[in-house]
């Protein structure tokens, strides 16, 4: 527990949450990027999760479990009952390209017998995002081609670990990687400002039809990236903020902490929630529950973290 302001808990059964909505009051469903399995967690049960879903089942034929076949699922958005995922397109460590990480999915989510959900696939599978912004020339200078095959943390990488729901059921894709602008200076690039995408037509590509994109939105956090951005209501959005790259304190570096902001898509105001201290953590998820968008539940990826067996969350009222 950093401040006053923030209550901390431990669940147990995962240790690298990416990605989470609120199923109802108590329930959240949360993806971990490190397979394609989705579990249930009782917000007040810091116990394993209720239950888990593995995609393979629920796309069969087009979403696999094995090594290198991971989606990397980052985030998730509800637009009315159908949840959004949405894996980081990233390239592996090495910067080889990687076929299963390009995907944005659909599923519902209903409850059915004995308080078990069932998870049905809506529509296709999204495959080509940046092959579609890389023949959208607003997007040139975050030159995605080269991008794609780059590390992801990488200087010019890519990674995306945003996603969120607007309220023209539209979606905002937020990337971690590329940055656009800045300077680079000693090996890593300062200044820089984070990138959001809105994808005009969810609906219809998980359908086969083309994307639509809006002009580009770019937000100064500060020189980072967008590690997860959150709808609270109408055009009122949280942001979570951090480095880009790798984050490791080195002789010219120091490890940074990440940050938290409140944005309107609709005035572009920003303002950072400097009174949250986040230090130690590795927020990567968001959530707010029904009614209550006062009130935002954080995840901490902690698969890092020596002896990791679960990861903690973070709840604080803005």
């Amino acid at each position: 527990m950093k401040t006053n302001s923030i209550q901390e808990k431990k669940y147990s059964g995962i240790s690298n949450p990416s990605g989470a909505v609120a199923l109802n009051d108590n329930l959240f469903i949360v993806a971990d990027d490190e397979d394609n399995v989705l579990r249930i967690y009782d917000r007040n049960v810091l116990d394993k999760p209720l239950q888990s879903i593995k995609l393979s089942a629920v796309f069969k034929g087009e979403i696999e479990d094995g090594e290198d076949l991971e989606i990397d699922l980052e985030s998730a958005a509800e637009i009315g009952r159908t949840v959004f995922w949405i894996g980081s397109h990233s390239s592996s460590r090495t910067g080889e390209y990687r076929e299963a990480r390009h995907r944005i999915l659909a599923v519902n989510i209903k409850l059915g017998a004995k308080d078990k959900y069932s998870v049905t696939a809506v529509g296709i599978i999204y495959k080509t995002l940046i092959a579609d912004l890389q023949d959208d020339s607003r997007f040139n200078e975050y030159h995605f081609g080269k991008a794609k095959k780059t590390q992801a943390k990488a200087l010019g990488g890519l990674s995306i670990e945003g996603l969120a729901s607007t309220p023209d059921n539209g979606l905002l894709i937020g990337f971690r990687n590329p940055l656009g602008g800045g300077d680079v200076e000693k090996g890593r690039l300062e200044k820089g400002k984070a990138l959001i995408v809105k994808l005009k037509n969810p609906f219809e590509v998980i359908h086969g039809l083309k994307a639509k994109f809006a002009d580009p939105i770019v937000l100064d956090l500060d020189g980072f990236g967008i590690r997860e951005i959150t709808r609270r209501k109408k055009h009122k959005y949280l942001v979570v903020a951090g480095p880009y790259h790798e984050n490791i304190a080195t002789e010219d570096h120091k490890k940074e902490a990440g940050k938290l902001y409140k944005w309107s898509s609709k005035s572009g105001k920003l303002n950072e929630l400097k009174r949250f201290d986040l230090d130690g953590y590795n927020i990567e998820a968001a959530l707010f529950y029904p009614g209550n968008d006062d009130c935002v539940q954080l995840l901490s990826d902690d698969g890092t973290l020596e002896g990791a067996n679960g990861f903690r969350s973070l709840t604080l009222t803005l």
